[in-house]
């Protein structure tokens, strides 16, 4: 949940500003404009193929680039050609390498089946199949799958390069209504508006065999923001989402449905939500979406941040909880998984972070002190409320020390007064609202700061005990499963120092490899920081335990903060620091969203639609 800490800009003085960043279609806008989506401005022929070859060569380049683009290199359309399928809740893929170009010339005026992406649209416009669908919000289109298209000039796949642009078939789409997601239409008897080019994988001649006849194998349904203020996707700093971008942005959403299609190929359909502000998130109506969905599998993914604040702070893709919970049930209720980022039971728990206050007495999960005080108390007194807060954590201190003495655990700090710490909110993103106090009076001034902040519906806040740490060790656990031990070890294990406290509150932060750490955060104690490894391990092991006591099934990843430190030669102390939902950030791990998608992709494919084909 920690991105790059403080409130993301959202100013740019380039020409065009572009929410999407490297790999961000979908949103470009002349600057000054409108938002996302192209904003009120229309882009005429040249312009658009220059923005186009631009766009789809950072595909290109991304999808290439190995290990951290959004696909393995390659030299044709897909990673593991076309999906077929699944089995046993596994996708099945056509042969690696393997050219899926279906057609060898093209001659023009030939009308062809072509599969439109939003992600290679520069202006970011969808299919509708009525305009209120798309000029009142919520703006509701296909934004991937099939439509018509007319070849625009003569082309022969010999000549084709997929590096180079040119050599892409040209072609103009026939669909007669497309809408931006700020509602504005796009004028389809100009031709320069619906000039584009595509590649061949994405276009099959029309006959009884095109693949555009077949029912899709993967329907997917998009909640993203479509408000004026695009979401910033905080590329920079030690501490930044890294060119993925943060989930809600169109860096991270265009990341992911490149993966999809390099992936599975065009025999998947998404349909995309776009709203500017919470109240249209119960605007959505779930049976007729589910109506709408062809796939053999079904799936909705829900870019956007929970709150408890109402609308009007200006942050992009931050909605009232309460309406995206509302929405979630409504749509898991009528058949609808979700698949981003977790079911709507288990992201509560995640999300809330009220873990950290129910498990903080027990020995094995090793959780900071942690109490909850009632917004009624602080609204009433904050210095009494803060008095209280430190009473009741010097209580648990010594209630702790008991737990642990009945259950035979030392414990170095036993029943000591709670001296210091943090106060956090739940339902917050980007280490937005923590705040450090070390006295009374500090966390009576960081209750009232952050429990009546402008807008807030925040019913309590938590206090919670210091912890002295060296290093947070921030384990990446993908796809795991407790009967197979070797799926619990993290993909990746990235080390991070805050280096930085700006008004009480925790900033930016130093990223370390695991040789950097043990210089500098294990007086290179080799075997300290192998015995905090091995402490690290088997509090993981614990969690997913307790996690699957939460949920029938795992989720596909989650990100374990454990804080260490060394205590003496060759020992380590370490504490849970974070419960991190799918999602979170990937501290720059390059090989993070290909891994962490590529689990997506396959748990798309867990439960096909009873008596589907």
């Amino acid at each position: 949940q920690v991105g790059s800490g403080g409130r993301p800009h959202r100013h740019s003085t380039s020409r065009l500003a572009m929410s999407g960043g490297p790999n961000g279609g979908g949103s470009w806008r002349p600057a000054g404009g409108s938002g996302g989506g192209g904003g009120s401005g229309q882009w005429g022929a040249a312009e658009m193929r220059e923005l186009c070859a631009e766009r789809t060569a950072q595909y290109m380049a991304s999808r290439d680039a190995a290990p951290g683009g959004a696909a393995s290199a390659r030299s044709n359309g897909y990673v593991n050609g076309k999906g077929t399928g699944a089995v046993d809740g596994h996708v099945q893929f056509g042969e690696p390498g393997r050219r899926r170009i279906a057609v060898r010339s093209l001659a023009v005026g030939e009308v062809v089946d072509v599969f439109h992406r939003y992600a290679q649209d520069p202006n970011g416009y969808f299919m509708v199949q009525h305009g209120s669908s798309g000029f009142l919000h919520p703006s509701i289109g296909l934004t991937d799958g099939w439509t018509t298209a007319r070849v625009n000039e003569a082309w022969d796949v010999r000549n084709f390069d997929p590096n180079e642009y040119k050599t892409w078939v040209e072609i103009q789409w026939m669909h007669p209504l497309w809408y931006n997601r700020r509602g504005i239409r796009l004028d389809t008897n100009n031709p320069s508006m619906i000039t584009q080019r595509v590649l061949p994988e994405q276009i099959n001649i029309r006959n009884p065999s095109s693949e555009a006849l077949r029912q899709p194998d993967l329907t997917l349904i998009h909640i993203r923001w479509g408000g004026e203020q695009p979401v910033n996707p905080v590329t920079e700093g030690a501490g930044g989402w890294g060119q993925i971008g943060a989930t809600p942005s169109d860096n991270y959403i265009n990341g992911l449905e490149d993966h999809i299609f390099a992936a599975l190929g065009p025999t998947y359909e998404i349909i995309s939500c776009f709203i500017q502000g919470s109240d249209e998130l119960t605007k959505i109506s779930p049976p007729l979406l589910r109506h709408l969905m062809r796939g053999k599998h079904l799936g909705a993914l829900y870019f956007m941040w929970p709150i408890s604040f109402q609308d009007g702070h200006a942050f992009p893709a931050y909605v009232d909880r309460s309406r995206l919970f509302e929405l979630m049930v409504h749509m898991e209720s009528t058949g609808i998984p979700t698949r981003f980022p977790h079911q709507s039971h288990l992201y509560k728990i995640f999300a809330s972070k009220e873990w950290a206050a129910q498990m903080c007495l027990h020995p094995l999960l090793r959780t900071p002190l942690t109490t909850m005080v009632g917004r009624q108390a602080i609204a009433n007194d904050p210095n009494k409320a803060a008095q209280h807060a430190i009473d009741a954590l010097s209580a648990l201190s010594k209630s702790r020390a008991a737990w642990n003495g009945a259950m035979g655990i030392a414990e170095n700090r036993a029943g000591s007064p709670v001296q210091k710490g943090v106060s956090k909110l739940g339902w917050s993103w980007e280490a937005m609202d923590v705040r450090a106090w070390t006295n009374h009076q500090q966390l009576a001034s960081a209750l009232a700061e952050l429990g009546e902040q402008p807008g807030s519906y925040v019913d309590q806040v938590f206090v919670q005990e210091w912890v002295d740490f060296d290093v947070e060790m921030r384990h990446f656990i993908v796809e795991p499963d407790l009967s197979r031990p070797e799926t619990l070890a993290p993909k990746k294990i990235i080390h991070t120092v805050f280096k930085s406290k700006e008004h009480g509150a925790f900033r930016n932060f130093d990223r370390y490899d695991r040789a950097k750490c043990l210089q500098m955060c294990f007086n290179n104690d080799d075997a300290a920081q192998a015995d905090a490894e091995r402490q690290a391990q088997e509090l993981i092991v614990r969690w997913l335990e307790w996690v699957q006591a939460q949920t029938h099934e795992l989720p596909i990843f989650m990100r374990f903060d454990i804080m260490a430190r060394r205590v003496s030669p060759g020992k380590a102390f370490i504490m849970t620091g974070e419960l991190t939902e799918l999602g979170g950030c990937f501290l720059g791990w390059p090989e993070g969203p290909r891994t962490v998608f590529s689990a997506m992709v396959r748990s798309f494919f867990r439960d096909p639609i009873p008596g589907a084909a």
